[in-house]
């Protein structure tokens, strides 16, 4: 099986991702059905300082023994911003775009075939079932956000930590609640905090400071981070009401 799209990666992490697929390959041989990168590595947001090599690998057989054959490989890229890979089979996605259409559909539109065939052509997620999974993440994470913000109101560090984790984890959601509303959502994050406006209505401004801001001082921009944490609640609370409507 040979490598191929690798000028679609980032040219930072091109070699890397070289190496540890054709030793994915090496040591898999014919139980890989496809290597696919997805996320940041495949767009010009990837920076090796902060990002991760993301990889999703589709095998014919899943069982632990054809997992081990891959531990050493797994243990050197974790040292190179390599984390293990999602390890996947056809019959596990098709069977499971209902439980997880919100990944899935994120893995698509980001994912670049490194290795093999492409098993998500074709795949689509249904409304209801996207729509039911950013629900369940908004406000999931609404209930999480106000005990987390009861733990850490004296630490301004950890609030600040807490505010950029939650964003984070966020922003797939965000870009999946525009997939429906239009076909094809952005992929870059500054785009999708802007949509999210046009779309919805909801003010973005705040998240757009804390995607901008790289220190980890306690502050955002210039303004405690608290600040933001009510806020970021605030501005939740309201795509809570959104999600139900859609």
């Amino acid at each position: 099986m040979e490598i191929k799209n690798l000028e679609k990666i980032h040219q930072k992490a091109r070699n890397i991702t070289r190496l540890y697929v054709n030793d994915i390959i090496k040591f898999s041989g014919d139980n890989v059905v496809s290597v696919l990168a997805h996320g940041s590595v495949t767009s010009c947001e990837y920076n090796p300082k902060y990002s991760d090599i993301n990889l999703a690998i589709i095998l014919k057989d899943m069982s632990i023994p054809e997992l081990k054959k891959m531990l050493k490989v797994i243990k050197i890229g974790m040292r190179h911003g390599v984390p293990a890979p999602l390890f996947l089979t056809k019959a596990y996605i098709e069977k499971s775009m209902d439980t997880f259409p919100m990944e899935f559909m994120t893995m698509k539109d980001s994912g670049c075939v490194l290795a093999g065939e492409d098993v998500f052509t074709g795949l689509e997620a249904k409304h209801e079932d996207l729509r039911k999974e950013c629900e369940y993440q908004i406000k999931g994470k609404l209930l999480t956000l106000r005990q987390a913000y009861l733990e850490n109101a004296r630490d301004r560090r950890g609030m600040e930590r807490l505010i950029k984790v939650s964003f984070k984890a966020l922003l797939p959601v965000f870009q999946n609640m525009l997939r429906l509303k239009m076909k094809t959502p952005p992929a870059h994050k500054e785009e999708i905090l802007s949509q999210m406006v046009e779309a919805f209505g909801v003010e973005m401004t705040s998240f757009l400071e804390i995607l901008k801001d790289k220190k980890f001082d306690g502050r955002i921009g210039n303004k405690n981070a608290e600040l933001f944490v009510m806020d970021f609640i605030t501005q939740l609370e309201r795509l809570s009401d959104v999600i139900d409507k859609l």
